[in-house]
């Protein structure tokens, strides 16, 4: 076989190979979207309250708390995403709470009580009540559903937002007392009460389900990482000109500054948020953090040069960058959107620079540029992501600790979201050797809630 010949050969048997890893990974991602279950953390879409309605006097057993409306009250029901997900009780009542010794009595003015929706649909239908228009209901009950919103158990997901719904048997309720003041009951394996200025009762229920469901947590993150692990594979692809970055012949940077940067920022902006500072605040902050960074850089020579702040294969390093991101999203989602949002251009250009210039800029220098460029001076491309990655995740847990919330959905946000992100930026920076392309993924992640709608 001729020369040329053998080359044609090796060219059409490489196509074919790639062409079957393209099909392969496209089958995998459409089976595991087909195969998720639907109470599997969708897009968040807050409670809207609705509907209301006049009902007699009512009662209600839910586990160890029972609620009493003698004198009848108005119902208002709230909906998620097309369902009668939670109901607002508005009237004066009473709650008895049975706890292990003794017996606990908090007087009701309102109470929100959310569910599944199979359930809150059965709980409307137990009594009498009659349709009626009450607008300053449903006014009072959407804000008491906006105050709670902060509890239920919510997932950022690649920049998606991903509420968990309880389980069929799982009931959180807040009760709102006639002299202030609120209460609160969960129904669930661990059944708790916490009453204002009273210690908290947990009791376990072990035939109660759990909530948030842990296996629907873990199902959804083992998808997730088959579909980060086809993303990276794909950003293989689109990037076939790798060149080997060599390690510089100048004095290797002391390990301890770029982590200690890292550390103390993560900190410092952990206690400005816990301070709830305005936000410019937070971009001052992170503007002296990227003052530091480029000047440690500049100590190994050519601070651009090291923070990969190159010109070269500009335009491969930002599509790289956006496709990756767009991946990203969609693993997020795990949905395919059904249109595009009419966003007003004017404030997608003022998000664009806030996220570029608050946000991405200054995660990318310190991070990818900084710590991952530092790493990468003394060890492989691999290992570098990897202790990179192992930071990102460890020091994400700051503004938890801060503020006292160390809940499970914090956990596996900073142990699992955060790693899977970092890993791709830091891939995707590799790949390319420029800071255009993880900067191109941070800022298409942030935009495209606002361009794209999930139904």
């Amino acid at each position: 076989m001729s020369h040329l010949g053998a080359h044609k050969y090796n060219l059409v048997v490489r196509s074919l190979y790639l062409l079957a890893i393209i099909t392969a990974i496209f089958l995998l991602a459409m089976i595991l979207v087909l195969s998720v279950p639907a109470d599997l953390g969708a897009p968040y879409e807050p409670l809207a309250a609705t509907d209301s309605y006049n009902f007699d006097p009512w009662e209600l057993s839910l586990g160890r708390l029972h609620i009493s409306f003698p004198q009848g009250g108005v119902m208002v029901g709230a909906f998620r995403r097309g369902e009668l997900t939670a109901l607002v009780l508005l009237g004066e009542g009473t709650a008895t709470f049975q706890g292990e010794a003794e017996e606990r009595r908090f007087a009701l003015s309102q109470v929100a009580i959310q569910g599944h929706p199979s359930e809150i649909s059965i709980l409307r239908g137990q009594t009498f009540i009659e349709a009626s228009i009450h607008p300053e209901a449903v006014q009072t009950a959407a804000k008491l559903l906006q105050a709670i919103a902060v509890d239920e158990p919510l997932l950022e997901v690649f920049g998606v937002r991903k509420v968990f719904l309880p389980r069929r048997g799982v009931k959180s309720v807040v009760l709102f007392g006639q002299e202030g003041g609120t209460a609160t009951y969960l129904q669930a394996r661990r059944t708790m009460w916490r009453e204002p200025g009273e210690p908290d009762q947990v009791m376990a229920d072990t035939e109660a389900p759990l909530y948030p469901p842990h296996d629907q947590f873990l199902f959804s993150l083992a998808i997730l990482s088959v579909m980060v692990a086809a993303v990276a594979v794909g950003i293989v692809f689109v990037t076939p000109v790798y060149e080997h970055w060599d390690s510089p012949q100048t004095p290797k940077l002391a390990l301890w500054l770029p982590v200690g940067v890292a550390l103390v920022h993560s900190v410092i902006e952990a206690h400005l948020h816990y301070l709830d500072l305005h936000q410019l605040v937070i971009v001052g902050w992170r503007v002296m953090v990227i003052a530091a960074v480029i000047w440690i850089a500049d100590t190994q020579g050519n601070s651009f040069e090291f923070l990969g702040l190159r010109l070269r294969r500009i335009w491969n390093a930002f599509s790289t960058g956006v496709w990756a991101g767009f991946l990203l999203f969609l693993c997020g989602s795990i949905a395919l959107p059904d249109r595009i949002r009419l966003a007003d251009p004017l404030s997608l250009v003022g998000q664009l620079l806030y996220v570029m210039v608050g946000v991405a800029i200054f995660q990318e220098l310190l991070w990818r540029g900084l710590v991952q460029g530092a790493f990468r001076q003394r060890y492989g491309a691999m290992t570098s992501i990897g202790l990179t990655t192992v930071l990102a995740a460890v020091f994400s847990l700051a503004p938890a600790l801060m503020a006292g919330t160390v809940t499970t959905a914090v956990l596996i946000q900073s142990f699992f979201i955060v790693p899977l992100s970092a890993f791709v930026l830091g891939f995707v920076y590799e790949r390319t050797h420029n800071i255009l392309a993880p900067l191109a993924t941070v800022a298409t992640i942030y935009l495209l809630p606002s361009v794209l709608h999930f139904h």
